[in-house]
């Protein structure tokens, strides 16, 4: 690290950055805003951190738990287990690599506290990535195709992942049914059906599009298309 960069000790800005989350969520770098109804200005979560440890005057006050210091650590020790895995096997990325070199480190400079101010946030979706992993695990060697291609359904099933897909402006939903089998469709009419449909059991209409072996999950899974869901 440059010398003429300020530099923050790594342990506190973690602990820190679990506080800041827990009382306003994930804010990226950038994205802060004004809330009008509240009169104030919301900043994003490494903001709020600087403004912290640098005693800024009418900086926002955050406490430490005993409850943040055991997430520090079990962040830590997730993301030390995860990432030195993936770079001994060589497919370790950029901000993978960043987290690493963090984490490791006693202290960080401005970019590491960026880094670290969103390690709550990419440990939830680590933690979610695993369970699916697991959820695939298990379904592995008795989901079945549904339906046949073409064919119009109506059946009840669980939602059990919703996911974003930035790129593409759309999210991809992963159901089972109650026979076990996989079934999979995308999404794009409401902008955040995460909260209101993971986790929930839901009856699912819509038309076999596909029927294939994912090579992410190496699973049966069919992939419906005009869909319509009920709670």
């Amino acid at each position: 690290m440059s010398r003429n960069k300020a530099q923050y000790n790594t342990r506190q800005v973690l602990e820190l950055a679990i506080a800041v989350d827990k009382a306003q969520g994930f804010i990226k770098s950038g994205f802060g805003f004004y809330d009008h109804e509240a009169d104030k200005r919301v900043h994003d979560n490494k903001t709020c951190i600087l403004n912290f440890m640098q005693g800024v005057e009418g900086a926002e006050e955050f406490t430490i738990t005993k409850d943040c210091t055991v997430q520090a650590d079990k962040i830590v020790d997730e993301f030390r287990h995860e990432l030195v895995a993936k770079k001994m096997m060589g497919n370790i990325n950029d901000f993978e690599q960043n987290v690493l070199n963090s984490i490791s480190s006693d202290v960080v400079d401005g970019f590491g506290v960026a880094v670290l101010a969103s390690l709550p946030n990419s440990f939830r979706v680590l933690e979610k990535r695993q369970g699916l992993d697991e959820f695939f695990d298990q379904h592995r060697k008795s989901s079945e195709f549904v339906g046949k291609i073409g064919e119009r359904m109506r059946f009840p099933v669980h939602v059990q992942d919703v996911k974003f897909i930035a790129k593409y402006a759309i999210h991809l939903v992963t159901c089972l049914d109650k026979h076990g089998n996989i079934v999979k469709f995308f999404f794009n009419r409401e902008p955040d059906i995460q909260g209101i449909l993971e986790g929930k059991d839901v009856i699912l209409t819509g038309k076999v599009k596909t029927h294939d072996v994912s090579k992410f999950s190496n699973c049966k899974e069919t992939v419906f298309n005009y869909v319509k869901i009920e709670q």
